[in-house]
């Protein structure tokens, strides 16, 4: 037997509570049976995919238990931060402020906040800590290379492709910053407040960005436009315009996907005949104590002419 008889009750899919099911009329012995899902203490779905992050959200928001906020890294899930590759989460994050206390329950990571002017917004209808608090709440949680990119995020948004700027500013990360207060992870939020850069398109860009300046080379223009008689060759993920260097970080889908990868040839073939050096730089290419990706754009920079030629017509940022 399905489901369809709890489904006829006008029960959400995405989660109910116990009282509620037994309100609509469903006896305690069909709550227990083993085609519901219970991911939570009180709580019924049916069929959600509860790998889900977002859908476990939803399920424990049916709980409309008073003053929960989804924060940390459901919160950064819930707003499209990009997370460290690495993260893996452990469970749902909600935080109460005090003097209330967080509720326990299994599959729930707890916190309580102090009340500090914290931004609460809504996100798919669930009540979620603002992106920039949720990237001041992350300090301690992930390293500075990852909350630079993080804030290049936030300040950034599509821009570069849209024209659409982003809904959030340098004062809205530096207001985030000082409310985080004395707590860890704060140093971490200052040091990351003075490399954020408007630009960058992805955090594997800002990771790259972030490893040619801690090797002591120059600060590169983020997502340049390069211009040859009025006609716009390529917009490059980083660029030395002095120099006529161009780089180009490639994710795996430039190599899986047959056309984005044809793509690459022809854009890198335009910039060459153009006299500019192109460099691609893959995942590979960042890791290790010294990257790759650092020795190959030194390499260019140091045999690149060191001026633009006159009337190449490559556009300022």
């Amino acid at each position: 037997m399905g489901t369809d008889d709890v489904e006829r009750t006008g029960l959400a899919r995405e989660g109910f509570t116990f009282a509620e099911a037994l309100g609509a009329g469903l006896s305690k012995h069909r709550l227990y049976r083993r085609d519901l899902q219970r991911p939570f203490h009180g709580v019924r779905t049916i069929e959600m995919p509860l790998d889900d992050h977002r859908a476990l959200c939803h399920a424990y928001a049916s709980r409309d238990h008073a003053g929960d906020v989804f924060s940390h890294f459901s919160a950064a899930i819930l707003h499209h931060l990009p997370l460290p590759r690495r993260f893996c989460p452990r469970g749902i994050d909600v935080a109460v402020f005090a003097p209330r206390k967080p509720s326990r329950v299994r599959g729930v990571i707890p916190h309580e906040l102090r009340p500090a002017g914290h931004r609460v917004v809504d996100v798919e209808g669930l009540r979620c800590m603002s992106a920039q608090d949720t990237w001041a709440q992350l300090s301690g949680s992930i390293g500075l290379t990852d909350l630079i990119a993080m804030g290049d995020f936030l300040l950034t948004g599509d821009e570069p492709y849209s024209g659409v700027r982003s809904p959030w500013t340098r004062d809205d990360l530096a207001a985030a910053a000082k409310r985080h207060g004395r707590r860890p992870g704060v140093r971490n939020l200052r040091l990351a407040l003075d490399r954020i850069r408007h630009g960058s398109l992805s955090p594997q860009e800002s990771r790259l960005r972030v490893e040619l300046v801690d090797a002591g080379l120059p600060e590169p223009h983020l997502n340049h436009r390069i211009v040859e008689r009025d006609v716009l060759l390529a917009m490059v993920d980083l660029a030395y315009p002095d120099r006529r260097v161009a780089i180009e970080y490639l994710g795996d889908h430039h190599r899986t996907d047959d056309e984005v990868y044809q793509a690459d040839i022809y854009r890198r073939e335009r910039l060459m005949a153009a006299g500019w050096n192109v460099v691609f730089v893959t995942a590979a290419d960042l890791r290790g104590q010294t990257p790759r990706a650092v020795l190959s754009v030194r390499r260019a920079l140091a045999t690149a002419s060191s001026m633009i030629p006159p009337g190449t017509g490559v556009s300022p940022d």
